[in-house]
């Protein structure tokens, strides 16, 4: 692992083991922890990279830029050079980098990145296509002013994108970049040609991104902890505009909107991935790429199923093809359609070779989803649409149309339903978009800023809507609808609508009614998970049980707790309305508040006070601990490069340590009678662990032994008086 100055986790380079217990996704962000699990697990073709973590970003938010970094940045950039055979502003052999933002939780387009870092004139000149043309060298330079000048230096996007302008020719390019450096100037910046200067800046503008108001306004919609912080993934370029064999994409395993299982997505030729992400360009689908490289587009189809199975669910998928040659830049499980979630979990369960059953299917469909499907609104039959697009987000919105974010955000604050309409979205625009009751823009496909954010948030959506332009209201196929006219869109097919046009009725989705019907059979309300060998008797909540449960989760589903308690939600949320004060609720679950981790505390000094000594037991299980450690580690660096030849010699490892716990769990549950549980939790993840999921082993996202080890290692800290900082002098 990279150790800068004695720090050994706050940069990680993809291939680096991390120690036992490390959260990948808390350390890495999710876009780092994708690419990691790619790499190591998977052996896909991902260009290489480090990552600057949270810890990083929490320190600069908390003190500033670390006086440690630039060295730090410096060691990491160099020893990717080495890797790649490459050099960090050589024009001889260049290596570029992009520094993307990857916060823990899913943020799609809220923070920063910034491409082509390591671009200087002189490798502009130097760069070559394959066919020996200079424009891609200067398309680069380009590219990396225009996004440097709006992401590091905070120069407005129309002012850059007006002096970007450029006739195609490396010529006149490079003039458009010239035109950019001196707008930077005369803005009292500078666009460096020093590569680490560079480097250093586009860090720390994505650690600033964290705190710009369209994140902040995200996170507080999403329940999203301020604290939390974002990495920076620092990755080697590959290059989707270097000639015609060359392209960009984002595709989701199965369609985000409708649930159908079948690739959908985006792919643009000779382009970077901003241009399909951004809107702005007219977009293809994969048949695009399968005409243009037919043996490229298998070999993705074959990413995406292994992918697939590998997450077991729908993934959302970033790649690059350069001169020909496949790359994945980035996975994360998709964000997807009410209509869609329920379609995709049932035919997954009901599909003999994909690793989900239906227990799972039901507790990934909760009644939030199903309300919504059964309260949808269709347009009337008979209605004649203005205009036709892209079906970017079901549903049905209908409400005033306006063409400006700020005065759609400040009509929805009154209470008005309003229709944003834009040429695209940029995350500028997220203010006017979140309490929005339908977006339209004339540019953009099915996986643009303005298609995915309206997807996470289940506002319906129309992109490039065919034959249009903004301009005062929408010029639609030589009609003009006025801002301030009631217009109905209809994101389900893709139809816009002068005035109201909806017709309210059930929805008669199959999925639903299955999911329902299979929650039935096992006795369990939609949306709840019940773990193997938990007893859902519905016994009551005891409210230190729970606070306990939710403090060391951090952040727990009310179905979550349940399960652990061996309860019901309806208990559970019984629960924590009587003790308002003590929990925070966000839409991904239960959180303590100062008040509930002052009530814990009190209660474990008082379980402490109580019990008769755990020393004993906390001094015998820290050998095994070590043991356990070992153990962790040697299947993260070596064991899980051939999971199932070394299946058997893991579980021959890790059933001694079992079997030596279990007297340990027994006698500290005699003195502290809540621990007993943990005696089920061990056994049901070493049964399924035996059985071949090998994620049961340490997965952070699962009642993994791990998960279970750590918990029960926090209990018998706290019930012995210690903490765990003494414990690790």
């Amino acid at each position: 692992m990279a150790t800068v100055l004695g720090r050994a986790t706050e940069i990680v380079h993809f291939t680096d083991p991390l120690p036992p217990g490390t959260g990948l996704r808390e350390l890495l962000g999710g876009k780092a922890a994708g690419l990691v699990e790619m790499t190591r697990d998977l052996a896909l073709p991902v260009p290489p990279g480090f990552v600057v973590t949270t810890e990083v970003c929490r320190e600069y938010l908390a003190s500033g830029w670390p006086d440690w970094l630039d060295a730090g940045l410096g060691e990491a950039i160099e020893r990717l050079g080495k890797q790649l055979g490459l050099g960090f502003g050589d024009p001889a052999a260049p290596l570029l980098v992009s520094v993307r933002s990857g916060a823990p939780v899913s943020m799609p387009g809220m923070m920063d990145t910034c491409l082509n870092v390591g671009m200087t004139p002189a490798i502009a000149a130097a760069m070559r296509s394959a066919d020996g043309d200079a424009a891609f060298g200067a398309d680069c330079w380009l590219r990396f002013c225009r996004m440097y000048a709006e992401i590091v230096c905070g120069l407005p996007r129309d002012a850059v994108g007006a002096a970007a302008v450029h006739d195609d020719s490396a010529a006149s390019r490079m003039g458009a970049a010239a035109r950019i450096q001196q707008l930077v100037h005369e803005a009292g910046g500078d666009i460096p040609t020093d590569p680490r200067a560079q480097l250093g800046a586009a860090t720390e503008a994505v650690f600033r991104s964290w705190t710009s108001e369209r994140a902040r306004l995200f996170r507080q919609r999403e329940g999203i902890a301020e604290e939390m912080g974002t990495a920076v993934t620092v990755q080697a370029m590959v290059f989707g505009n270097r000639d015609e064999r060359s392209g960009t994409g984002v595709v989701f395993t199965r369609n985000p909107s409708t649930g159908e299982a079948a690739p959908f997505g985006d792919y643009l030729r000779c382009a970077q991935g901003e241009d399909v992400v951004a809107g702005t360009h007219v977009v293809h689908g994969l048949s695009e790429l399968g005409a243009q490289l037919p043996g490229v587009h298998d070999e993705l189809l074959g990413i995406l199923g292994r992918l697939e199975h590998h997450y077991r669910d729908m993934c959302d998928v970033e790649f690059t093809v350069s001169s020909g040659r496949l790359y994945v830049l980035q996975v994360r499980v998709g964000r997807r359609a009410p209509v869609a979630a329920a379609r995709i979990a049932v035919e997954m369960a009901e599909d003999p070779e994909f690793p989900v059953d239906r227990a799972e299917a039901v507790a990934r469909v909760g009644h939030d989803v199903l309300a919504q499907l059964a309260e949808a609104t269709h347009v009337d039959q008979s209605a004649v649409p203005l205009g036709h697009g892209l079906a970017a987000s079901p549903g049905v919105g209908v409400g005033v149309l306006c063409c400006d974010p700020d005065r759609a955000a400040e009509l929805a604050g009154e209470g008005v339903a309003v229709v944003l309409a834009r040429e695209d979205t940029s995350p500028e625009d997220v203010h006017g978009m979140v309490n929005a009751a339908a977006i339209v823009t004339t540019r953009g496909g099915v996986v643009s800023h303005a298609a995915v954010v309206a997807r996470s948030w289940a506002i319906p959506a129309v992109t490039s809507l065919a034959d249009t332009r903004v301009e005062g209201g929408l010029h639609v196929a030589g009609a003009f609808v006025p801002e301030g006219a009631v217009v109905t869109v209809d994101g389900s097919h893709g139809a816009v609508y002068l005035g109201d046009c909806r017709e309210s009725g059930e929805a008669e989705v199959p999925w639903a009614l299955t999911i329902r019907e299979w929650a039935a059979e096992l006795g369990v309300e939609p949306g709840t998970r019940v773990e193997a060998g938990a007893e859902q008797d519905g016994r009551p909540v005891v409210l230190f049980e729970l606070l306990r449960t939710v403090q060391l989760k951090g952040l727990c589903a009310v179905a979550r707790a349940a399960a652990y308690l061996g309860s019901s939600e309806e208990a559970v949320t019984s629960c924590v309305a009587g003790a308002a004060e003590l929990f925070k609720e966000t839409p991904r679950g239960l959180m303590l508040t100062p008040q509930g981790r002052a009530q814990v505390a009190a209660g474990l000094a008082a379980e402490h006070a109580a019990a008769g000594s755990l020393d004993p037991c906390y001094e015998a299980f820290l050998p095994l601990n070590a043991g356990f450690k070992e153990l962790v580690t040697w299947w993260q660096t070596e064991g899980q490069a051939n999971a199932a030849a070394n299946l058997p010699q893991l579980m021959g490892g890790l059933s001694p340590i079992h079997e030596a716990l279990m007297p340990l769990v027994v006698a500290s549950a005699e003195q502290v009678a809540r621990l007993a549980a943990y005696r089920r939790r061990f056994e049901h993840a070493l049964e399924t662990l035996g059985g071949g999921d090998v994620s049961m082993l340490a997965s952070p996202l699962k009642e993994s032994y791990h998960t279970v080890w750590f918990d029960y290692h926090e209990e018998l800290i706290a019930l012995s008086g210690r903490n765990r900082a003494d414990e690790e002098t």
